[in-house]
């Protein structure tokens, strides 16, 4: 598993390729120790949670500093609901400014209300997406976690990425901590992770004692390998887009905002720029794709570049259209856009390629088979008259709420956790009385016990 390249990368990208190009030092390395922190040393232990609940340990597939995605808003959502946190960094060192070479200590920070990012040194500061983690290595991140969890805690164990396994299976193990796994991605569908990770899902899903879906497809493939499972589709906090914006004027404006990787659909966007040209194409997010290099050279077409989350409402108000152009893969057909939900939020029309959990919008989404009709589909949404289509659009978002969400999943914890003392459900805040999404079943209602 440890491989001459690790052995050299904390001091060449320390000492040598970040001095000479700072700017590819990622921006997440950074903004991680903005948050004040202390040094993990013996007694350095979170105090009794005083909600009663059981923390929850967070082993994400993504960095907390990166762009906001699911793992996050449900663990916002969960604090919010008094569960305390505890977010593991996946970067397992790199995002040190030392080497473990000088400071073999881990750090705890806390980065909201009952949020905490810890830090975990590893001595070989593994890319986490590359290799499983070795023995060793799982011992160095459990030790980690149990030094900051206080003593006799129950706690919940939330992975979304199988990498964690190893670690969460001796928790499980050694105090009863259960195992929720998040299957929120079809892991096979990218490029960069490697087939151990990939594979090690397998067993993951079968030892899990609760395996949320995020989408219909992600449910009907793999239900059959869980023992309990519950469809927990995306979300979002309405309230964030729904605050008042600038008015924009000028020409009609169409755009994105996500990862610009190879599941982007560059065919149907440049179809569509070419048939309406005089909208503006606003393409947000960080390129990760050649063929995006079409797009620069149609004069009303722009690549914006990453927008930070809190700025992202303002950058939705200034468009006419929301566009979610993704290449039918095997990955895409079991995503469940987050974007969905943000575009719904302010009520915009919204063209999408043929994505099944788009499709179950009905008459809220314009779809696109194919590039050209796709083109045809944005040209239909600019002339959208309809506000009774907007307002609906608001209310779904307003109903479904990562808060919603947490709540649905947190019903399940009862029954998962050791025997003790359980808060009384006024200890939580009362989701909507609906959380239903169109052709589908209350979230909460629907849960699968197999075995």
């Amino acid at each position: 598993m440890f491989s001459l390249k690790e052995a050299i990368r904390p001091y060449y990208l320390r000492w040598l390729y970040f001095p000479l190009r700072p700017r590819r030092r990622p921006q997440a390395f950074q903004d991680c120790w903005r948050y004040s922190y202390r040094r993990v040393v013996p007694g350095t232990r979170l105090p009794q949670p005083s909600s009663g609940l059981p923390d929850l340990i967070v082993y994400p597939m993504t960095d907390w500093h990166n762009r906001v995605q699911r793992t996050q808003q449900l663990v916002r959502a969960f604090a919010a609901l008094g569960f305390r946190c505890v977010y593991l960094n996946p970067h397992l060192g790199r995002e040190f400014e030392t080497s473990y070479l000088f400071d073999k200590a881990h750090r705890l920070s806390e980065i909201g209300e009952n949020i905490y990012e810890l830090h975990v040194r590893l001595p070989s500061e593994p890319v986490f997406h590359d290799r499983l983690l070795s023995a060793r290595e799982e011992g160095i991140i459990a030790t980690a976690v149990h030094a900051v969890l206080p003593e006799g805690t129950r706690a919940i164990q939330l992975l979304s990425f199988p990498l964690w396994s190893g670690v969460a299976r001796k928790f499980r193990a050694e105090f009863a901590y259960p195992i929720v796994y998040d299957c929120h991605d079809l892991l096979s569908g990218f490029q960069n992770i490697s087939a151990e990770v990939i594979q090690s899902e397998t067993a993951l899903l079968r030892e899990a004692d609760l395996v949320l879906f995020s989408s219909q497809g992600l449910e009907d493939r793999f239900q059959a390998e869980v023992r309990r499972s519950i469809l927990v589709r995306n979300a979002v906090t309405a309230a964030e887009f729904q605050r008042p914006h600038p008015t924009v004027a000028g020409p009609p404006a169409a755009g994105y905002v996500g990862a610009l990787d190879s599941w982007f659909d560059v065919d149907s966007v440049e179809q569509a720029a070419r048939r309406n040209p005089q909208c503006r194409f606003l393409i947000a997010g960080r390129p990760e794709y050649r063929a995006l290099r079409r797009l620069t050279t149609l004069s009303n077409v722009e690549l914006v570049g990453e927008v930070p989350y809190h700025q992202l409402p303002d950058f939705l108000s200034r468009l006419t259209v929301a566009l979610i152009p993704f290449a039918i893969t095997p990955l895409t057909l079991m995503t469940n856009p987050i974007k969905l939900y943000e575009y719904f939020s302010l009520g915009l029309p919204v063209v999408s390629s043929a994505l099944p959990e788009a499709q179950a919008m009905g008459d809220l989404v314009y779809i696109g088979e194919t590039p050209a009709d796709f083109s045809r589909q944005v040209t239909r949404a600019l002339a959208e008259e309809d506000s009774g289509l907007k307002a609906r659009r608001r209310e779904l978002a307003s109903r479904e709420s990562w808060v919603s969400r947490a709540y649905a999943i947190s019903s399940q914890f009862e029954s998962l956790v050791s025997p003790g003392p359980w808060p009384p459900t006024p200890a939580l805040h009362s989701p909507p009385a609906s959380i239903t999404l169109p052709n589908s079943g209350p979230v909460s209602a629907k849960v699968h016990k197999n075995r």
